[in-house]
């Protein structure tokens, strides 16, 4: 009797360790795709910006809106994070990729691997805006300003006049609309920030 428990553990010991197998396999083919896709969409997207500003200087001397250039850096911002998180193997499976969404399909997993740079897009944008209704000031934010000699009355004359007031104002945008993009949390908590803030100020 004991021999016969003692087969029925081990078969299922067995079955266990099977199973425990075939899962991990179907994580780690799941973290492959997603990795490429993330890796394809990454190259794609700095080979496009760079061709795009190449156009822009080299023909024509034309200087691109500053928001499409902060989408720009939300974006990659995105994919950065998200490389890094798949990067790791062994944290594969908190990056959702579960056998349930494995069995969803490749078109899926692309679908998934191209949710960060749209977060990442929409954070930049949310971010830019923060900061050209000056509701961040301070020594690390940008400042902004219209151009001398010009109006800033629409969102036309926001987006070709409304600028930042020095050079140094264009790296800090930039950087923080990339940090808008790879940290997930930054432009909620910040969002979280002011709504606090009014609050407590109209208390």
């Amino acid at each position: 009797m004991t021999i016969v428990e003692g087969d029925t553990v081990r078969k299922t010991t067995a079955q266990d360790a099977a199973q425990a197998a075939e899962v991990q396999s179907k994580i780690l083919s799941a973290y492959k795709e997603m990795l490429s896709f993330q890796f394809g969409g990454t190259v794609l997207l700095a080979g496009s910006v760079a061709l795009a500003l190449l156009a822009c200087y080299r023909f024509g001397q034309i200087s691109p809106p500053l928001l499409v250039l902060a989408i720009l850096a939300g974006m990659p911002g995105a994919f950065f994070s998200a490389l890094t998180r798949l990067y790791n193997v062994d944290q594969a499976s908190l990056a959702l990729i579960t056998p349930t969404v494995r069995q969803l399909g490749g078109r899926y997993l692309m679908m998934y691997s191209l949710v960060p740079p749209i977060i990442g897009a929409i954070a930049a944008v949310v971010l830019y805006l923060i900061f050209v209704g000056r509701l961040l000031e301070g020594g690390l934010f940008p400042s902004f300003s219209c151009r001398k000699g010009m109006e800033c009355l629409s969102v036309l004359d926001l987006m070709n006049n409304y600028w930042p007031s020095y050079p140094e104002d264009y790296g800090k945008v930039l950087v923080w609309t990339f940090a808008a993009g790879f940290s997930e949390r930054l432009v909620p908590d910040v969002l979280q920030g002011l709504v606090s803030k009014e609050e407590g100020g109209g208390k």
